[in-house]
């Protein structure tokens, strides 16, 4: 008995571990091929990220074109035809979230409605469109109280120029004026007000005041 013992298990032990070596083995290939797949690099992940298009960005452009159509650009020499409530005029001033608007012409060309000063909000259709109203814009106004001399500024005409600093439209001559005296003259300052205004192309006049304050030689060298 010992010895048929010692036979079944000398001749069972190569079956077991034969088994063993035929189920492990197909997980040792599949794990070496797992370790030999290459591992994207940050660079690739970074580049297939931004090759990806934005769908906010996408859903932003398509809404602009389509505030455009609604608000479509007027040209300087053009007449939209008007109703009862409202009014062709320019921008005089601005305040806050107010602009002034002194009325041009109306509804009716011989109204006595021209010159009558309105106070104005932006249409929130041309704050989503990035149209802009500055100073000197001639614009349309609607939706106007002539009893309370309230409007809403609805659209701009196209601009002959424009200056960012400080923010106007349609200016046909530039005046740059500085003291000679109380406040003294910069030279720095003036050459940048000189150059900011000569990169404009529009027409410039230099005029200096107080020119009595200085010497007579100092005068004379300036003029």
């Amino acid at each position: 008995m010992p010895i048929s013992s010692f036979s079944l298990l000398r001749y069972r032990a190569p079956s077991i571990s034969v088994a063993l070596l035929r189920h492990v083995s197909p997980a040792r290939h599949l794990l070496t091929l797992a370790a030999k797949r290459p591992t994207p690099s940050p660079n690739q992940t970074n580049v297939s990220r931004k090759l990806q298009p934005n769908k906010n960005l996408l859903r932003a452009k398509q809404n602009l074109k389509e505030y455009s159509s609604l608000a479509p650009v007027l040209s300087p020499h053009e007449t939209p035809p008007l109703s009862e409530s409202q009014a062709i005029g320019t921008v005089a001033a601005a305040q806050a979230n107010f602009m002034r608007v002194i009325v041009q012409n109306g509804l009716d060309e011989g109204s006595s409605r021209a010159g009558i000063e309105l106070l104005c909000v932006v249409r929130a259709l041309l704050k989503k469109i990035k149209r802009r109203v500055m100073v000197g814009d001639r614009v349309v106004v609607g939706s106007i109280d002539w009893v309370d001399r309230r409007g809403m500024i609805e659209n701009v005409f196209q601009r002959s120029s424009e200056i960012l600093d400080p923010p106007m439209a349609n200016v046909d001559h530039l005046v740059v004026l500085f003291s000679m005296e109380q406040p003294k003259l910069e030279p720095f300052m003036l050459t940048r007000f000189l150059v900011e205004a000569e990169s404009t192309g529009i027409p410039l006049t230099l005029a200096l005041n107080k020119v009595e304050l200085v010497d007579e030689e100092v005068g004379t060298l300036v003029l």
